[in-house]
């Protein structure tokens, strides 16, 4: 073989992965170039639109001059049409999502989903929040005792994915709840409940503060927290109750994540940026100031504590599944 034929082959070989360095440097580089759509499952005013939308809005100074986060309501199915259409958005990076767990991987438990909660890349946890069970002020029960000796609890929920901590939480402490779904947000079932319509419900703590703050719904016990809830130090915890193997499972985690297969450098980009505004000083005076309180893990972290919590759902699949609407 020649000099000439080997130098020759030795070119063929090396420009191929030159242009693939130069490629992938460029799909880098050239990230965001337009508008990141953060879809979630909600109507607006919630928290998760109040999160989503401050977190888009402070999120802008990381961005490239004229790159915005545009937030996207996109309520129904309990959360499922805002995470189907992240799942299924082209892996490009300009499609994210806000999606409740681990209530969004109860249905696929039981029945194929256009999702898989096990495959979605997490990009940042917000907030592990605590949920809440409350008494509503017209119901004749005031007390967790009145509510574990009636033969029937009335609780306006929204779906049964959002709703799954609530239900094992129920179940362990004997309260024969009797569900009335098909609200469109949690405010509306709050709503109800404050009318009669309700004995009681369950949403997570930042969602119920006001009607706490102001008495018009008792709280009576918290989930998903090793301890008290500060500004409600007198109701005691589920794990306080006989049920501490249930604290991972039964908060709402808020949580951001892209669709399956982000490639690693727009995986980087979007946890990088979205965690320089978690941290960034204006926006930690927002949540403060809002009581909306921050407690940050990065994308490996809320994968790790995550995937565990799932695993630990199939072992309920028994209770739950009669819940299966």
């Amino acid at each position: 073989m020649t000099r000439t034929l080997i130098v020759c082959l030795v070119g063929l070989l090396v420009i191929p992965g030159i242009l693939l360095s130069f490629t992938s440097q460029a799909y880098a580089e050239d990230y965001p170039s337009k508008d990141i759509r953060l879809i979630i499952g909600s109507e607006t005013g919630g928290g998760f639109d109040t999160y989503a939308r401050a977190i888009g809005r402070y999120m802008k100074k990381y961005l490239p001059e004229g790159i915005n986060v545009i937030v996207e309501n996109r309520p129904g199915a309990g959360h499922k049409i805002a995470i189907t259409m992240v799942y299924n958005s082209e892996p490009d990076g300009y499609t994210i999502g806000m999606p409740i767990m681990p209530g969004l991987y109860f249905p696929q438990m039981f029945e194929k989903q256009k999702y898989d909660m096990t495959k979605v890349t997490w990009l940042v946890t917000i907030l592990k929040d605590p949920r809440v069970i409350a008494i509503a002020p017209y119901s004749k029960f005031k007390t967790l005792k009145d509510l574990q000796k009636a033969e029937s609890v009335r609780v306006p929920i929204v779906g049964f994915s959002s709703k799954t901590g609530v239900i094992l939480a129920n179940e362990k402490l004997g309260i024969k709840a009797k569900y009335i779904s098909g609200h469109k947000s949690g405010k509306e079932a709050v709503l109800a409940a404050l009318r009669g319509d309700g004995d009681a419900v369950g949403f997570s703590f930042g969602s119920l503060r006001k009607f706490i703050v102001k008495k018009q719904l008792i709280p009576v016990v918290v989930l998903g927290s090793e301890k008290r809830i500060p500004a409600i130090l007198e109701v005691p915890t589920l794990a306080e109750l006989g049920h501490p193997e249930l604290n991972k499972m039964l908060g709402t985690y808020r949580v951001l994540a892209g669709p399956p297969n982000l490639p690693a450098d727009r995986t980087k980009y979007l946890r990088d940026t979205i965690w320089k505004t978690l941290n960034d000083e204006e926006f930690v005076a927002w949540s403060k100031q809002a009581n909306r309180p921050v407690e940050a893990m990065d994308g490996k972290a809320t994968a790790k504590a995550l995937d565990p919590v799932m695993k630990e759902y199939t072992n309920y699949k028994d209770i739950l599944k009669k819940y299966v609407k």
